[in-house]
């Protein structure tokens, strides 16, 4: 039977977390409680292959079209179309081995389309459309998500501070680039959408403080043994 190193109590299975404070548990594993559920990256394995096999295929069609026949100079579109597939096979197959957490899936899968616009928007001659408008649209949409999130369900509203703690670190980029814009000068119409992101931020940090407090203020017992 495993042990928690930190909270002393002992916990059957084969559990790796404790289910108090969340570190790491010692000790040899036990029989599982539960039988053992098929993954659904093997039940949906082919459907993943199948897509797989369309994406990739029409970005090979596309980058014959692209290097064979158009004639120069011009720019090779199906290189950028080439990252946008392994970008979407990869949140595909991660969203069939449902091996994540709501709010860590989200904020990854922000990250990861904040990338590809900023190597889009770069690839096309960077207009700054990216930075200015579609990625702090994007963050402000998460913001309210994980909002929402924190009182959908109850198994959620356990991880009130983990939904808060995204939120403040979502919140830090937009305060972070005004910030830095006040100081160059260069404040104008382009930082409204970051303002507006900056403003969510803030009102979804005091929702979750005003209707969550208990919740969060639990998990800061719990996690840093108060």
């Amino acid at each position: 039977m495993k042990t928690c190193p930190h909270c002393h109590i002992q916990v059957g299975g084969n559990a790796a977390y404790c289910p108090l404070c969340q570190n790491r548990l010692s000790g040899p594993d036990d029989a599982p409680w539960w039988p053992k559920i098929t993954p659904r990256v093997r039940r949906f394995g082919m459907l993943f292959k199948i897509v797989a096999f369309l994406l990739l295929a029409a970005n090979v069609v596309a980058g014959a079209i692209d290097f064979l026949l158009v004639e120069e100079p011009h720019r090779h579109e199906s290189l950028l179309m080439l990252v946008w597939v392994i970008a979407i096979l990869l949140v595909l197959r991660s969203l069939l081995r449902r091996r994540y957490n709501g709010p860590r899936q989200v904020f990854q899968l922000l990250l990861l389309v904040s990338a590809l616009l900023i190597f889009t928007d770069w690839f096309h001659g960077y207009t700054g459309y990216s930075v200015d408008l579609v990625i702090p649209i994007l963050c402000s949409v998460t913001l309210v998500c994980n909002f929402i999130f924190a009182f959908w369900r109850s198994r959620f509203t356990q991880n009130a501070l983990v939904y808060m703690l995204l939120n403040i670190g979502i919140g830090v980029l937009p305060y972070l680039l005004l910030l830095f814009q006040v100081g160059t000068g260069r404040v104008d119409a382009r930082s409204m959408p970051w303002v507006i992101c900056l403003i969510i931020s803030v009102i979804t940090c005091l929702g979750l403080i005003i209707f969550q407090g208990r919740a969060l203020r639990s998990e800061l017992e719990k996690r840093l043994h108060m």
